[in-house]
């Protein structure tokens, strides 16, 4: 009696291993995407501080008296950034960086509304701001989550 050839391929091949329930993978390019992010968008604040209170509709004049503000928050970009990757580059838990930078993001968030609330700058462009930051702060707890050692 002749031997059923897909009965040994089906022998052969392991089944693939599933993820254990609670068990969730992210790519690494997720978390360095997010370092470099951070640390692009801080050096653009340290070579151009008055970018930011130029695009929010500050006067130029108010705009280079505030320009140290924008290099304090590029320093903290930079700097969050820059620990995010040196965590995963050591093979050490990211979530707590992930975390800090959704913080972060979300202090921005209220701080852009409150201007725009104020009428210190215009609302559109404050309250976008403020959207977008609430946006960031948002997915980065949901990836925080994703990352947090067990």
């Amino acid at each position: 009696m002749a031997a059923n050839p897909t009965s040994a391929v089906h022998e052969s091949t392991p089944a693939p291993e599933l993820p254990t329930p609670g068990q969730r993978d992210l790519p690494d390019v997720v978390v360095w995407g997010l370092g470099i992010t951070r640390i692009v968008i801080g050096t653009g604040l340290l070579i151009s501080p008055v970018g930011l209170a130029r695009g929010l509709g500050i006067d130029a004049p108010t705009a280079k008296r505030v320009g140290w503000l924008a290099r304090v928050a590029g320093a903290r970009e930079i700097a969050i950034g820059a620990g995010t990757i040196h965590a995963l580059r050591r093979g050490q838990p990211v979530d707590a960086w992930i975390a800090a930078q959704a913080f972060c993001d979300g202090v921005d968030a209220v701080a852009f509304a409150v201007t725009a609330f104020r009428g210190d700058v215009g609302a559109v462009r404050g309250y976008g701001l403020a959207a977008f930051a609430a946006s960031g702060a948002i997915s980065e707890l949901a990836t925080a989550r994703l990352t947090r050692s067990s």
